[in-house]
């Protein structure tokens, strides 16, 4: 009867399903994804094909088209998005509510709506910077696989201290060199303009390029990292940094501590420049950062690489943690303590849910240990260490002020 019914009544706002354009942009988003699934299994080929020529070609062309835009170009094109999704969403439900367009229609055409936006998603991701999830290691491309290797039991405890202790002189020195004082009795604030820091930490990019004997695009400008508008809600997700591959932006919290922004800009970067895995982007955002003439960049790597030894530290000899911890410079404690106070004000349900989600994506990608692989990256610190003769400390702290 209702078949009937509806058969002999007008349905002026039916639209047409275009099922093969969307279909069609579902299949792209598909396939992408199943040949970087395939080319995982060959990551010379990947390295050479599209990591040192497609891949950097896609990011410094998109970083050009956008780093003019004094705005973050890729939040602005997610609040679009989801605007017009919104959009379509009421439209359809108003008019299937005052009986002018079929429900079935509604239903099939928001159907293939959203696999076709899933599609070209995966399609542009993929092609513009997801295939550079099937790379090499870090260890294997840079041969470092015999510093890869951890001494046993009392060695390994005893290089453990040794860096933990190289890192809590430099963060002190880097301190010092920044405000001549042991403590300014406010937690640290950027010195530096948006624009010098971004310049600071590209000039430290070219210097590692040079120094770790990389691909010479990986020392090219990709432009400056931005501040999100809606960091607020960032915060809620514990969130401190995101890269847009689609739009080739570096953003980042701006209601962060100001002792964390430099590493994390340059962590950004890094998935600017290819490096997909988490720990890979916290080496460089440490190494980078480490390599750079500013004491203040310095500073935010000696800082962010003690936090996460020393807490391996003090789990596995606690006396001997909390020994380094009372060497901390007064002003660097009350950073450290900054940092906390912001993770505590924010984490709850929805930085959980976020933690999950984030987890799922990394391991979807292949990016092994999920989230944990943000904490992974103090193994490449320490190999990085064996092949510079013990030292995790890339130059003397404090010497000159200069980008």
């Amino acid at each position: 009867m209702v078949m009937e019914e509806e058969k002999n009544v007008a349905w002026p706002k039916d639209r047409p399903l275009r099922w093969r354009l969307r279909v069609g942009l579902l299949a792209g988003g598909a396939i992408s994804a199943a040949l970087a699934q395939v080319l995982s299994r060959f990551p010379h080929f990947i390295e050479k094909a599209y990591t040192e020529a497609l891949g950097q070609w896609f990011g410094r062309t998109l970083a050009a088209c956008t780093a003019w835009v004094p705005f973050s170009v890729g939040e602005v094109l997610l609040a679009a998005i989801l605007l017009w999704l919104f959009a379509l969403g009421v439209r359809a439900v108003y008019h299937v509510a005052r009986r002018r367009r079929r429900w079935t229609n509604a239903l099939a055409c928001g159907v293939l709506h959203a696999g076709a936006v899933a599609g070209a998603i995966l399609l542009a991701f993929y092609w513009m910077w997801g295939f550079n999830y099937g790379r090499a290691g870090l260890i294997d491309r840079m041969q470092w696989q015999a510093y890869a290797e951890d001494p046993k039991d009392e060695a390994a405890l005893a290089e453990l201290e040794h860096i933990c202790r190289e890192l809590v002189e430099a963060t002190n020195s880097a301190y010092e060199a920044l405000y001549k004082a042991k403590d300014t009795g406010a937690p640290t604030e950027a010195p530096l303009s948006r624009k010098a820091l971004n310049m600071a930490i590209d000039g430290a990019y070219r210097r590692v390029a040079k120094d770790l004997g990389l691909h010479p695009s990986f020392a090219a400008s990709r432009g400056p990292a931005k501040p999100v508008f809606f960091s607020e809600i960032m915060c809620y997700t514990l969130i401190l940094g995101v890269y847009c591959p689609f739009t080739g932006e570096a953003n980042y919290n701006r209601k962060m501590p100001g002792c964390t922004l430099p590493e994390v800009i340059a962590h950004e970067k890094a998935h600017q420049r290819g490096i997909t895995s988490e720990d890979e982007a916290n080496f460089f955002g440490y190494l980078v950062c480490a390599s750079s003439k500013h004491p203040y960049l310095q500073y935010s790597a000696y800082l962010t690489a003690q936090r996460r030894f020393l807490s391996e530290l003090i789990a596995r000899a606690p006396e001997r943690g909390k020994a380094l911890l009372a060497e901390r410079h007064p002003g660097v404690q009350r950073d450290v303590d900054a940092c906390n106070a912001f993770t505590k004000a924010y984490a709850g349900r929805v930085s959980r849910v976020q933690h999950r989600v984030n987890d799922l994506y990394l391991k979807a990608n292949r990016v092994k240990g999920g989230v944990k692989a943000y904490g992974l990256s103090a193994r490449l610190i320490l190999a990085y260490a064996r092949a510079h003769g013990g030292s995790c400390i890339v130059e003397t702290v404090g010497k000159g002020k200069q980008p």
